[in-house]
């Protein structure tokens, strides 16, 4: 009675399985990914990030057929979100991407600003070291919600 009461709920929510038969491509080739900021190594753990993100949605990074990608990092801010005792508390992290998608068809789409949809915050430590261990990890999480942004829009423009 209860799974017949929710039913309704589950359909009209917009989610849906989607098999990896129905995606538009099998594969994605990442052209290029700079990194236009000031943060170095921004375009390797993307690359890393992207790849995972894309193997989760079934699409496979190092085929040469399919779609290809151009990523520029363009902006990445690192800003102060709390203070206490005249010291940064907590950080705020936010990086944003210019994508350019060529199909095999020949057209091209351009996504301009994309960012995650979701602020990646960490709280600062007691060492320089433990700061900068969870920036890291706050980076990876950040390029992983960029990726999975880019990806989405990706799927949505190709089918």
């Amino acid at each position: 009675m209860i799974l017949l009461l929710l039913l309704p709920l589950f359909i009209s929510c917009g989610y849906r399985v989607q098999r990896t038969s129905d995606l538009p491509f099998s594969s994605i080739t990442l052209k290029r990914v700079e990194n236009h900021t000031s943060e170095p190594g921004l375009q390797d753990r993307f690359i890393e990030a992207f790849t995972e993100e894309a193997l989760k949605h079934g699409i496979h990074t190092s085929g040469s057929e399919g779609p290809t990608l151009v990523v520029l990092i363009k902006e990445y801010r690192l800003s102060t979100v709390s203070i206490r005792n005249d010291l940064s508390a907590e950080y705020r992290i936010e990086i944003k991407a210019d994508v350019k998608l060529s199909l095999p068809d020949g057209s091209v789409r351009e996504f301009k600003g994309l960012a995650s949809e979701f602020l990646e915050t960490f709280a600062a430590a007691e060492s320089i070291q433990a700061i900068q261990a969870r920036k890291e990890v706050a980076n990876y999480k950040a390029l992983r919600d960029l990726s999975q942004r880019i990806i989405a829009r990706i799927l949505y423009s190709a089918g």
